[in-house]
């Protein structure tokens, strides 16, 4: 009789040792509704949390100072991860009562995987206090994707041409005056090889657009229409048969050298990566940006809330944190990125913010995109 009681007291110690032992125990899962809480409930459900983790790819000093931040103000600490741009680790623990993330940004055709395979809560756009100041457009759609408010715009990038005024007085504004441009001033426009930058997939959108009939009719479409890709053979004629008077360039960087150096005379360009440019020294400020008015696309990039984030309270409080006014001006001085916000201005703006809503185009959806730089590598580097 004694020897059983003996088992059955090391049967109960264990129990209460080895998950001791064993590390920090996932989080249980939550069936809270913060989504119908007021805000002032979700901000000290937050503070209940005490902290969360949040995922990005780059930017990592400006992310882990605005985390920084964030603990001084609300004392929940935002564990900063920085990786690759992609949903890896998402799809992996999609399954979990409980996964690891809390808050993930996303952008390129991660957005059409976490949107089509339901792996975001929400919609939570609506929810945040500053929804109605961000970028409409963005909070809307993303690479081409009908988002549903279960993605909150983050900050925003927009191409635009950026050209040298003492050598063009007139720079184009529509397609007829971009091809007069490039037949009469041979090797004076670059953009890059659409497989290396963005301004080269900018290009083929831009020619896709205006050579095929516009882009409405792109909306919505989550594969590759086949249909409306055969249109296309007009862009790849329209980039053989003008080769000699473009100039392609391995980057987007490169094509901005060409145009310091006086190689190139107009070009495509990112609004951030030109104002980095800008505050390094490797552009002449003369250089002036602007957004044609047959429009060049732009869009930028997104978080959002997995579904079975363990700090979902105090993800949306950090969410509404990165979107503040101070934190949005602080992201643009800091690394470039233009606001998501459109109620307020800042000193790093290169294009106006009438100019970005008015011409500012979006990106038709991800299998166009991938399309595009693939068939330009066929059908015209191959050529």
């Amino acid at each position: 009789m004694k020897a059983y009681f003996k088992i059955v007291v090391w049967i109960v110690l264990l129990s209460l040792i080895l998950p001791a032992c064993g590390g920090a125990q996932p989080a249980a899962p939550t069936t809270k509704d913060y989504l119908n809480m007021s805000w002032d409930q979700i901000v000290e459900e937050a503070k209940a949390e005490k902290e969360l983790v949040f995922y990005m790819w780059w930017g990592e000093e400006y992310w882990k100072t605005a985390a920084q931040k964030f603990e001084e103000k609300y004392g929940i600490k935002a564990n900063v991860v920085i990786g690759d741009n992609n949903v890896d680790k998402l799809l992996a623990e999609k399954d979990s009562p409980v996964g690891t993330i809390d808050a993930q940004a996303f952008g390129g055709s991660a957005v059409k995987t976490v949107i089509d395979g339901g792996l975001l809560y929400g919609p939570i756009l609506p929810k945040l206090p500053s929804a109605a100041n961000l970028d409409a457009k963005l909070g809307a759609y993303q690479e081409g994707v009908k988002t549903n408010g279960y993605l909150v715009p983050l900050y925003r990038n927009q191409t635009g041409f950026l050209y040298d005024p003492d050598k063009i007085s007139n720079p184009p504004q529509t397609w007829d005056d971009l091809v007069k441009f490039v037949q009469e001033n041979p090797k004076q426009f670059a953009f890059s090889d659409p497989n290396k930058g963005g301004t080269g997939q900018a290009m083929v959108f831009t020619a896709v657009v205006n050579l095929t009939g516009g882009l409405d009719q792109y909306a919505g479409d989550t594969e590759l229409d086949q249909a409306k890709a055969a249109k296309w053979s007009a862009v790849w004629d329209w980039f053989n048969a003008n080769e000699d008077n473009y100039v392609l360039t391995a980057s987007n960087n490169e094509s901005l050298d060409l145009l310091n150096q006086g190689a190139v005379s107009l070009i495509i360009a990112w609004d951030d990566d030109t104002l980095i440019a800008f505050d390094k020294g490797t552009i002449f400020k003369r250089a002036k940006m602007y957004i044609p008015q047959m429009g060049l696309p732009g869009g930028g990039d997104t978080v959002g809330i997995p579904k079975n984030a363990p700090h979902k309270a105090a993800a949306l409080l950090f969410i509404d944190f990165l979107t503040s006014p101070e934190m949005q001006v602080e992201m643009n001085q800091m690394i470039g990125s233009y606001l998501a916000r459109t109620d307020i201005a800042t000193e790093n703006a290169l294009l106006p913010e009438e100019q970005r809503q008015k011409y500012g185009l979006p990106w038709y959806p991800a299998p166009y995109k991938e399309y595009g730089s693939e068939m330009f590598t066929q059908e015209v580097l191959m050529k």
